[in-house]
Parts: C-alpha cells; sequence; structure tokens
C-alpha cells in the first residue's frame, strides 16, 4: 500500500474539512470552499462532491486544493497535522531494469484507465446532479393543489418515481466503493446519457 492509500484509510474527507475550519452538518453538507456557495450544495464523507460547481476528490485533493500543495506535499500536511506517524521518503525511486521498466509501464497505463473511469464517472455525476434538481423542482411545481385530484403532470408523476433511483445511483457513485461504481455505470451508462440528452431542452 501506497502513503497515499495509507493516508485516505486514516482520514477521510470531513474528518479534513472539520480540522480546517469548514462547518460541515449533521447530513455531510457544507458550503463548498471551491467556489461562492451561500447556500450547503458539497456533500462530504470519504470523499466530497460539489452538486454545484462540480468539484470532486478524495482527502489529499481536498488539501492539494485548498492550501495550494502538491500532491505528496498534501500527504505531508495531512501526516504532520493528524499525527499519523507515517515515513515519508524524501527520495523517489526510478525504474532501470526492464522488470522495473515493465511495472511502471503497466502503472501508467492502470493510471490512465483509472482517469478515463473517472472523467465517465464525473460526467455521470453532473448529469445525474442536474437531473435530481430538475425532479426536485418538478416535484414542488406540479404537485397536485387538490388532494383528490386524479389529473397528476406528467413531470410530477416522473419525479415521484425517479428521485429515491437518483438519489441511490448519485450516492453510490459519490461513496460506494469502485467496483459497485462500475457496476453501476456499466448496468445505467445508456441511461444516463439519454438523461442527459433529453435534460438539455431544459437548461
Amino acid at each position: 500500500m501506497s502513503v497515499f492509500d495509507e493516508v485516505k484509510e486514516m482520514v477521510t474527507a470531513v474528518d479534513a474539512f472539520k480540522h480546517y475550519g469548514i462547518d460541515v452538518g449533521s447530513k455531510g453538507m457544507c458550503c463548498c470552499p471551491f467556489h461562492n456557495d451561500k447556500h450547503p450544495s458539497m456533500k462530504v464523507d470519504k470523499r466530497y462532491h460539489c452538486f454545484g460547481c462540480g468539484a470532486d476528490g478524495d482527502v489529499i485533493d481536498f488539501v492539494s486544493n485548498h492550501f495550494g500543495l502538491s500532491a505528496i506535499d498534501s500527504v505531508k500536511k495531512l501526516n504532520e497535522d493528524f499525527y499519523l506517524r507515517l515515513e515519508i521518503g524524501a527520495n523517489h525511486r526510478t525504474f532501470k531494469s526492464e522488470e522495473q521498466i515493465r511495472q511502471g509501464k503497466e502503472l501508467t497505463v492502470r493510471r490512465e484507465v483509472v482517469r478515463a473511469f473517472d472523467i465517465v464517472r464525473r460526467d455521470a455525476i453532473n448529469t445525474l446532479s442536474k437531473y435530481h434538481r430538475l425532479l426536485w423542482n418538478w416535484k414542488k411545481e406540479y404537485e397536485p393543489k387538490d388532494e383528490g385530484d386524479a389529473d397528476w403532470h406528467p413531470f410530477f408523476v416522473e419525479a415521484l418515481d425517479k428521485l429515491d433511483f437518483v438519489n441511490e445511483i448519485l450516492d453510490a457513485l459519490l461513496f460506494g466503493e469502485r467496483t459497485e461504481q462500475i457496476e453501476i455505470l456499466e448496468t445505467y451508462g445508456e441511461e444516463i446519457k439519454r438523461i442527459g440528452e433529453r435534460i438539455k431542452n431544459f437548461n
């Protein structure tokens, strides 16, 4: 396990937010520190995601962006500030042997795969976040005024039908394990794309 993984195992994003003075509510919501946020639009747990500006990442990303540090300097800061007592070497080993070169290439490929997946995941989260806001607006705007009114607006029906589904998928994409995120995107990827195309008409 790398020192980056060790830090993320020991300190969550919400731990860092609170330690560095950002008020996080009981439901994990806070005002985003990365844009002029007047109402809480960021959800924080092991990771963080802003439904307003799209800021997204783990505890190391947060420290890096919040303090303008490199990833390794962010790890060093977390190590010091949270008294993790991890040994962080100053020197990085270079690949010299053929085996080390091969391993380096494999690592590069894996990182590219992870980066590509993160882009797809980010786009899916942005699409579902917009759809979620739209559904909430429809639920409030088209709610029947009369309890006995059986002629419900289609947008109100869609909101009732889809809100829980969208909430569940968003939570999994934001805070679920990577295997769960992959499974969701494989299962619902095409549906999320169709939602994205459809809601363009409402922007």
